[in-house]
């Protein structure tokens, strides 16, 4: 208590200046209109300032979470409507495929035989070749799992095929990367009796047990015709851009252990 009556019989002098100075400010800024305004206008734009930053910190901070909340809406709405792609047939919630959502942790596109690794594993009721779609097109293949995480073959891997066929003549052929360019994969198996175009529309064959028919991919890039040969070599352009990839639907066929066992025993004949 002392220290504190000493310090202000020092600064007595200084103290009483700035009372008399705040009553100064106080009293031009009471009785001059055009000081007050200058200073309400002045300080008006140092809080607005200060509130938009503020403002902009928060909403930076709630992306992720307002991120998530975006893709859970917009697959319950493409759940209602029974589609999970614009303009096409597929009914994804009909009993037979069941959607989840999930994040990329990883993926490559640079190497010959590239992969993937979500944040979904067992713990989320992933599976072994459960498929991984976005609204462009196909992505991959779940081939490990543990229970927080998942890998999965990316269709920008040389080792893997994919049933694809022309949507406009329903040619079915296999399609399959060349470990060049990861904005485009090559269809095999066309025949040359076609009438395909570039710009084609390339979809999902429903040849397999893991993609439903009708999926996209891309679209005619490119046509050749090695001489001698009956089946055209088609370049595809994907309509997804694998480097800026950065969320996956997980889609998982309920029937497929079924139709696999099927498939075995007619292996046996």
């Amino acid at each position: 208590m002392r220290n504190f009556i000493n310090f202000f019989i020092e600064k007595f002098d200084k103290i009483v200046f700035l009372i008399f100075l705040l009553i100064s400010f106080s009293l031009i800024l009471n009785r001059n209109f055009f000081q007050n305004s200058k200073i309400n206008f002045f300080s008006n734009g140092i809080i607005s300032s200060i509130n938009n930053q503020t403002k902009q910190i928060s909403n930076y901070l709630n992306l992720k979470f307002e991120n998530a909340n975006l893709k859970r809406e917009n697959l319950d709405l493409k759940i209602k409507l029974n589609s999970i792609f614009k303009d096409s047939s597929i009914n994804y919630y009909n009993g037979e495929y069941k959607i989840k959502i999930a994040d990329i942790v990883s993926n490559s596109i640079k190497y010959s035989k590239n992969f993937l690794i979500i944040n979904k594993g067992h713990n989320d009721s992933v599976k072994l070749d459960d498929g991984l779609i976005t609204d462009e097109g196909i992505v991959g293949i779940i081939n490990q799992v543990s229970p927080k995480y998942s890998t999965a073959i990316s269709i920008l891997n040389s080792d893997l095929k994919i049933n694809a066929k022309i949507k406009r003549t329903n040619h079915f052929g296999s399609l399959q990367w060349n470990g060049k360019n990861h904005k485009i994969m090559t269809l095999y198996d066309i025949p040359k009796s076609a009438n395909i175009m570039i710009n084609d529309s390339v979809v999902s064959g429903g040849m397999s047990f893991i993609f439903q028919e009708n999926i996209p991919i891309g679209k005619i890039k490119n046509i050749n015709l090695k001489e001698n040969s009956n089946y055209f070599i088609i370049d595809v352009e994907l309509f997804e851009n694998f480097s800026t990839l950065r969320s996956v639907y997980i889609i998982s066929n309920s029937n497929k252990s079924e139709l696999d066992n099927l498939n075995v025993n007619n292996e046996i004949y």
